[in-house]
């Protein structure tokens, strides 16, 4: 299975370098998350459903990413993807996951995964960074940056600052040590380089991700404990790299509800109030339809008939991510895309 979907992602992401496949098959892709279509014994459709954990309001939720979603060229236009897409929302929601996330290739995809239940859920923005224009000295900033080996190093003090920051957002990807292992190995292929920044008493207070090249730089994550920190930090990179600027891009995300039961249950604990709910329209994990009270910090589902219909919050399930991430500004980056 593994030889035939990494064959079927050569032919289908011809843009991705020999070196990139064999790190994603490596170390992302094994069988047990892995979703396929099999006609006359060959792989004709798959994607992967990648765990993640997701911070959301006060908990930390499982979430599945779907990578590296494809159809052979032959077998395209005949639905294949959207049968697969629902094999692995059922999957997902077996496995324990609350929502799905994925990062569509391009704008016409957008409407494409909408008709699975998918909304854009992490705006897409492209930031312009400029600094002071002057010379990061280390013994005026109080701070000591050093560039990070790439490859070979258990970066457990990087991985626990990035996660501790990303912490901060009400609603944000995690990355576990291991996948920040994988991060650097992509970035080391893509000939980028990390950097931190450290206080006097050699704590990390910033992290950056970047990729330079032909006076140009693209910043993949840049995470700092305070504001005076993260332009002290883009100072150093502006000045390193001999630029004027830089650039900080947030990819396109879209988000399906897996789990109904369980994201209300996390949204009730911060309401107010007694609040009906019902979701409708999930064809695919029927489960999730249904009537639910949210009251006292609880949320459960109702069995019984409800004589004011005025009172009920309607939601069709393909409405539900706006609901739940409502002034939230979901934070996701760093996924390999």
């Amino acid at each position: 299975m593994k030889e035939q979907v990494k064959a079927l992602w050569k032919l289908c992401f011809p843009d991705d370098t020999d070196d990139f496949v064999e790190l994603y098959f490596s170390s992302r892709y094994n069988d047990e998350i892995n979703s396929a279509i099999v006609e006359d014994g060959r792989v004709v459709s798959a994607l992967q459903r990648i765990p993640y954990p997701m911070q959301y309001i006060d908990k930390v939720i499982p979430v599945a990413y779907i990578s590296g979603a494809c159809t052979h060229p032959e077998f395209r236009s005949r639905g294949l993807m959207s049968r697969l897409l629902d094999d692995a929302h059922r999957k997902m929601y077996a496995d324990g996951k609350y929502l799905s996330l994925l990062i569509p290739a391009n704008e016409g995809l957008v409407a494409y995964y909408a008709k699975s239940g998918y909304e854009v859920t992490f705006q897409q923005k492209t930031k312009l960074l400029t600094g002071m224009c002057k010379t990061v000295d280390n013994s005026r900033s109080g701070l000591i940056f050093r560039e990070l080996e790439l490859l070979g190093k258990d970066y457990y003090d990087v991985s626990d600052f990035v996660n501790r920051q990303l912490l901060t957002f009400s609603a944000s990807v995690l990355h576990t040590l291991l996948d920040i292992k994988i991060i650097l190995s992509d970035l080391h292929l893509s000939g980028g380089q990390a950097w931190c920044a450290y206080t006097e008493s050699g704590n990390i207070c910033a992290v950056v991700f970047l990729v330079a090249a032909y006076n140009n730089v693209v910043i993949k994550e840049l995470l700092a404990t305070d504001k005076q920190t993260e332009t002290a930090m883009i100072d150093f990179v502006l000045n390193h790299y001999s630029i004027s600027h830089a650039e900080k891009s947030s990819p396109c995300g879209m988000s399906r509800v897996i789990n109904v039961c369980r994201m209300l249950e996390i949204v009730a604990s911060v309401m107010d109030g007694r609040h009906l709910v019902e979701i409708y329209g999930d064809d695919v994990i029927t489960e999730n339809n249904g009537l639910y009270i949210i009251e006292g910090g609880a949320c459960r589902r109702l069995y019984t008939h409800v004589s004011n219909t005025n009172s009920v919050h309607r939601i069709h399930i393909n409405s539900l991510s706006s609901w739940l991430f409502h002034d939230m500004k979901p934070y996701m980056s760093l996924m390999l895309d």
